[in-house]
Parts: structure tokens; C-alpha cells; sequence
């Protein structure tokens, strides 16, 4: 993707997306810019702007963490100091937080890597952390990558929708390094001030849980919608949002856009049908989303909990459908875009099914369905700049629920048919030695029991549960039932599919990853330039299409090269002696000396700094290169 494509905004200002040149390289893009036109800017967003680790130090009672510890089902607040990146506040709510991934490490005797969440006016109504009231921290459970949910979000915001901001964490615990973690805006008061503006707090906001279809219930209860913050008293604005959206006439409006944001729904719709996440409104769960009403009872729909998103969960197993003529989808994959659910039928979900007949809302729908497309041609680079940010801290993530080695496969490319439809729960497990997955008779996942609950996890002697922790897998933290397959794998194939379906040029998809891109121990790539290691700094070196590609910057550095930038022509210039080379973003044509040279990746961004094809430098230099794929070493000695 072409990292300099700005997605405006459907009544929000637009994303900003600038170059910044610099003496020392070229900087890329920030993906956190945001402001919606109704909302207020808010000085926490700070937290979240581009790709940043940060800490966040949560002092606590240690009796305190002993009780949460013991009973983290019961999600209560405890009193803690909390430091979030240097901002330090005492008198901080502090408590597990999830519902299914909660019970699955609750039943582990491995592990205790819950999620968490921080409510800093829990004690204090006035206190916030620079204007946040909350925030969670997210365990990745499911997720070897520890960017499905990063992602999804980054692509929702890109197509204008409003969407959490998120953040990478470093989660001390009393002194002691408990994890790396994914830092989530909560929905909230400042949420909604941030996205809606001042008179949110007039509105209401609903929680989803378990089967919210959204349809219309004679009892007016909505058991499973539950009221977050604000005032609807019987629930009469939701309801009546519900009943206008069921009563739609086929093919109309109706009145609708009275009580609904349709925009906002497209948005959520379209992100989860593209990015294969059915652990949503759009599979047989029907939640993961939250209604926010404003003052005059007309809904938005808010998307949350993207753990599963790229394929993580298959949407329940086989699709459904009560029509003998509609295309029923069996994996994320290859799943129709014009049916954009999996696991449930279309007439069971109306907030799809009846839009999505209205021809206006079809066309607005497959307008983000395309920028999101756009989107996906980026991922590959996307996710090797993601991947080498967070390595060193996957790596050191003493409580991870899956090795450094499911880490690197997941963000792997892998061109084997057994991998390119490999979903998480719900789809593809891998069961503990001589066990298999409870199967319905069709040959789909065992239904849910306990209202919609998922089984508790089994047990072997000992009692040892078999989530994400010893006993599926082969040993240690985290390997197994609920590990999601390659992320890069799933977007890459989804992409290919994608324009497939839109009559699009389809991509080229890498070459097996996982071949020929083996972990050193470093945990990456290292450069040696005549017998010394060159550093780099806030970029790691990737490999893509089998050649490397490093920073700009410190690679010509390194090289004694001079570089110059031009804006105009997105072109860079690398200066040593007689030789020359030019390189131009995005393309797979270098010139050196004058000479057109093809190269097998094109010069990219990652994570706001140009890479270039390290063997074209160096050769073009009068030096020779060599790569030893066993300890991913390149070796640049003098000719």
C-alpha cells in the first residue's frame, strides 16, 4: 500500500498522512492522526500517534493482586498507581477484564496472563489521564502475531470510521515486567466525547453480548444489550432503532437513517467481511460491537474486541442460509463479498441483510469494501515493519502464550494449501496429541452450550486446560487450540480473492516466507559491513521476495554514501564516488550509473523509513554481498 494515500473521511476531517524529510532519512507516514468534525480533540491521543512501545507500571496492594489473582472471574476493582508512558496517577481502578478469553486463562494452571483494565476515575470522578477515563490492556490471546487487533482498527480508521486508538504495551506489574500487551482506547465517556463531541454525554451506550442479532423482541427486554453509560429508560430508543430496522421494506430506506448512522454500520460490516474477522456481528456470535444513541435516539455502531479479526475465528463453521438461490460462503478466505457473513444466515442478521438490499447502502458498502482492498496492498510491508518493531519485545515477553518461532510463522508468508485457509477457533485447531475436536454431525465445530457460552475447555490428569496454554501444541505457553493461523498467509490470499471478486489486477504473492526467512538469534536479520554489525535503530532490516531490504539512512551511512531526497518524483539518490544509484518508492526499477536494474522487491515504507535492496547498494559500490539464510546474516566485504 502506498502509505501516502490518504482515505478521507465521511464526515471527519480527513486522515492525515505527510512525508517528513529529514537530514538523517526519510520519514514516512503517522497512522494516528485523527479528529472527527463533531468530536473534540482530546490531548490523550498523544499516547497513541504512530507505531510506539510504551510502558505502563501498575503499583498494587500485593494482597490486592493476590485477590484478583484468585478470583479474576469476578473482575473487581482493586486501588492501584498506575504510570502510563511517564504519566503517573494514584488511586486507579485496576481489574481483569474479558468474558470467553477470561474463563479460557482462568481455567489454565500455567498461566496467568489475563487482560486488564485501567479505570482512572474509578475513585476520583474528576481524575482522567490527560482526558482518558479508560483504557484496557488487551493479552493477545489467540493472536501469535500480536496484530490482528492493531490492524483492524488501523483499517477501519483509514476508511474514516470511528474506531478505538490503540498502542503497544510493556505491562509492569510491581516492578516486574508481566507481558507485552495491546493498549485499547476504552469506549467510554472520552471516547465519545472525542468522536461525538460535548453532547455525547447526552446519549446512551449499549454493550453487545452473545446473539445480539438485533431483532425485534416483543418483550421490549434485549437481555443481551446491555446499557454502559446514559439514560434510554426501558430501552425505548433501542428498541425503536431496532423495529425501524427490521421493518425496512425490501430494497428501501424506510426510516432508517432517522435512528441509524448507516454509514457507520457499512464501515463495521465492510471491515469485518474483508479483513475475515466473524467473531463479530457478521458470524454466529452476533457481537463484538457496542450502539452509542445520541440525544435525538439515532445509533451509531462502534466497533470492539478485534482479537480474532484476519481469520482468527471462522464464524461458527459452515455457512448458513434459509435461500436456495444465495451463495453461501465456507471460509474467510474465498468468502463472497455481496454475502458478507459466515456461520449464520443473512436473514438472521438484518443490520446487514436488509441494508445491504437498499441499492445506495450496496454501493457505499462496496465503496469501503474497495479502500479497504487498497488497504490490503499494503499489508505485506505493513506487517514486516510491525514485526520488526515488536519483535524484541515478543521475545522478551516473559508471560507469551505462544514461542518466538509461532510468532515469526504467523507473520510469515507460507505458500502451502494446508495454511492459506487456517482460521483459529472455529476453524483449523491443532488438538493435543492423540485428541480430536468435538464435531458436530455435519462435520462443523460442536455448538455452543450455556446460552451461547462456548464449552468450558476439557481437562487432562492434573487438570490442566487445554486453551492456549500446555497440552495443545508442543509444549510451553500458549501453543495450540485457540493459535490462529498465519496472519500474512490469510491477508495475502484474502487480497488475491478480493480482487478476484472486484475484477481488479490481482497481486503476486510472495514467495514462502517461511522457507527462506529462518530466525537467528538475534530474533532478525543483521547486517555485517567488513566484519562489524551495522546498527539499526527504530527499523530492523526484512526480507521480502527474497531480497533485503534496510533503512535508507543507515545503510548509506554505513556505505560512506551520500543521499539526496526528491520529493517531487519520490526518489531517492545514493552518491558514492563515480557510482550512482536513484530509487523511487514503490517501484521495482532501480537506475545505477544509468542503468535500469529490476529488483525483486520494490523500495517501500516501513514503519516511516524507506527501505532499500541492500545487495543493490553494495554491489553498485564495488562490493560483494552474501547472504547465509541459517543465521539470516548478510555479509558486505570489500571486492
Amino acid at each position: 500500500m502506498n502509505w501516502k494515500l490518504s482515505f478521507r473521511k465521511i464526515k471527519k476531517v480527513a486522515l492525515s498522512l505527510t512525508l517528513v524529510v529529514s537530514v538523517t532519512g526519510i520519514a514516512g507516514i503517522g497512522t494516528n492522526a485523527y479528529a472527527a468534525e463533531a468530536g473534540v480533540a482530546q490531548p490523550y491521543e498523544s499516547l497513541f500517534k504512530g507505531d510506539r512501545i510504551i510502558d505502563v507500571k501498575v503499583t498494587i496492594a500485593e494482597e490486592d493482586m493476590a485477590s484478583i489473582l484468585k478470583s479474576p472471574l469476578e473482575k473487581e476493582y482493586k486501588k492501584a498507581t498506575v504510570e502510563v508512558d511517564g504519566n503517573k496517577l494514584d488511586n486507579v481502578g485496576f481489574s481483569t477484564k474479558g468474558n470467553l478469553t477470561l474463563k479460557s486463562v482462568a481455567g489454565m494452571t500455567d498461566s496467568d496472563r489475563y487482560s486488564y483494565r485501567l479505570k482512572f476515575n474509578k475513585y476520583d470522578k474528576s481524575q482522567t489521564l490527560l482526558g482518558l477515563d479508560k483504557m484496557v490492556l488487551n493479552n493477545n490471546y489467540s493472536d501469535p502475531s500480536y496484530m490482528r487487533e492493531y490492524l483492524h482498527y488501523e483499517a477501519l480508521r483509514a476508511i474514516g470510521a470511528d474506531a478505538p486508538l490503540t498502542v503497544f504495551v510493556n505491562l509492569y506489574i510491581n516492578g516486574k515486567l508481566s507481558g507485552f500487551y495491546t493498549g485499547v482506547e476504552s469506549v467510554d465517556d472520552s471516547y465519545l466525547e472525542r468522536n461525538f463531541g460535548d453532547e455525547s454525554k447526552d446519549g446512551v451506550l449499549y454493550d453487545t453480548e452473545e446473539k445480539s442479532y438485533l431483532k425485534v423482541e416483543e418483550s421490549g427486554e434485549y437481555k443481551t444489550i446491555t446499557k454502559d453509560a446514559g439514560t434510554d429508560k426501558d430501552k425505548v430508543a433501542l428498541g425503536k432503532f431496532i423495529k425501524a430496522l427490521n421493518e425496512m421494506p425490501s430494497g428501501e430506506k424506510g426510516n432508517i437513517e432517522s435512528v441509524l448512522d448507516v454509514n457507520s454500520a457499512l464501515q463495521y460490516i465492510a471491515a469485518n467481511a474483508v479483513l475475515g474477522n466473524y467473531d463479530s456481528y457478521n458470524g454466529d456470535k452476533g457481537h463484538n460491537f457496542k450502539l452509542y444513541g445520541d440525544k435525538s435516539g439515532r445509533f451509531s455502531v462502534v466497533p470492539w474486541d478485534m482479537n480474532m479479526s484476519f481469520n482468527g475465528y471462522s464464524g461458527g463453521g459452515r455457512g448458513t442460509s434459509n435461500s436456495t438461490t444465495e451463495k453461501v460462503n465456507t471460509n474467510a478466505t474465498t468468502a463472497s463479498v455481496d454475502v458478507p457473513v459466515l456461520g449464520i444466515s443473512m436473514e438472521s442478521v438484518p443490520m446487514i441483510n436488509n441494508l445491504l438490499k437498499v441499492p445506495e447502502y450496496k454501493t457505499k458498502y462496496m465503496a469501503y469494501v474497495n479502500q479497504l482492498v487498497t488497504y490490503l496492498k499494503g499489508i505485506d510491508t505493513r506487517i514486516d515493519g510491525l514485526a520488526n518493531l515488536i519483535r524484541p519485545y515478543v521475545k522478551a515477553d516473559p508471560t507469551k502464550f505462544y514461542t518466538l518461532e509461532q510468532f515469526e510463522s504467523n507473520v510469515a508468508y507460507s505458500s502451502k494449501e494446508e495454511d492459506k485457509g487456517q482460521g483459529g477457533f472455529g476453524g483449523n485447531m491443532t488438538p493435543p496429541n492423540g485428541m480430536t475436536p468435538p464435531n458436530a454431525p455435519d462435520g462443523n465445530m460442536a455448538p455452543p452450550t450455556n446460552n451461547g457460552e462456548m464449552p468450558t475447555p476439557p481437562t487432562q490428569a492434573g487438570d490442566q486446560a487445554q486453551g492456549p496454554g500446555k497440552g495443545f501444541g508442543q509444549g510451553g505457553q500458549g501453543m495450540g487450540m485457540m493459535a490462529a493461523g498465519s496472519l500474512k498467509t490469510f491477508a495475502l490470499n484474502r487480497l488475491v480473492n478480493l480482487e478476484e471478486q472486484l475484477g481488479l489486477e490481482k497481486t503476486t504473492l510472495p514467495v514462502d516466507q517461511t522457507v527462506n526467512q529462518p530466525v537467528n538469534s538475534t530474533g532478525g536479520i543483521q547486517v555485517l559491513l567488513k566484519g562489524k554489525a551495522v546498527a539499526f535503530t527504530d527499523q530492523q532490516p526484512i526480507n521480502k521476495n527474497g531480497s533485503v531490504l534496510v533503512p535508507a539512512s543507515s545503510i548509506m551511512s554505513a556505505l560512506g554514501a551520500n543521499v539526496a531526497w526528491d520529493k517531487k518524483t519520490q526518489t531517492v539518490t545514493a552518491t558514492s564516488g563515480a557510482n550512482v544509484v536513484k530509487l523511487k518508492i514503490g517501484s521495482n526499477v532501480a537506475t545505477v550509473n544509468g542503468k535500469t536494474m529490476k529488483l525483486q522487491a520494490p523500495v517501500s515504507i516501513v514503519n516511516n523509513r524507506t527501505m532499500v535492496p541492500v545487495r543493490l547498494l553494495a554491489e553498485a559500490f564495488n562490493m560483494k554481498v552474501s547472504w547465509d539464510k541459517t543465521t539470516t546474516t548478510v555479509t558486505i566485504v570489500n571486492l
